[in-house]
């Protein structure tokens, strides 16, 4: 299926689409997922055939 990862992002400047100005965002966690190679290779229509149910 894939893995699930917790990174850390740093603080940074971002900017307010409307208005143009800059808003600090603060420092966070996120969840990264990284498939896996089978399932990539599902998606990409890639998969060898028979073998389920």
């Amino acid at each position: 299926f894939g893995t699930f990862d917790v990174r850390d992002k740093r603080q940074r400047i971002g900017r307010n689409p409307k208005t143009g100005e800059e808003v600090p965002i603060t420092p966070r966690r996120v969840l990264v997922f990284r498939p896996s190679q089978i399932m990539k290779a599902i998606v990409n229509g890639e998969a060898p055939s028979g073998g389920g149910d």
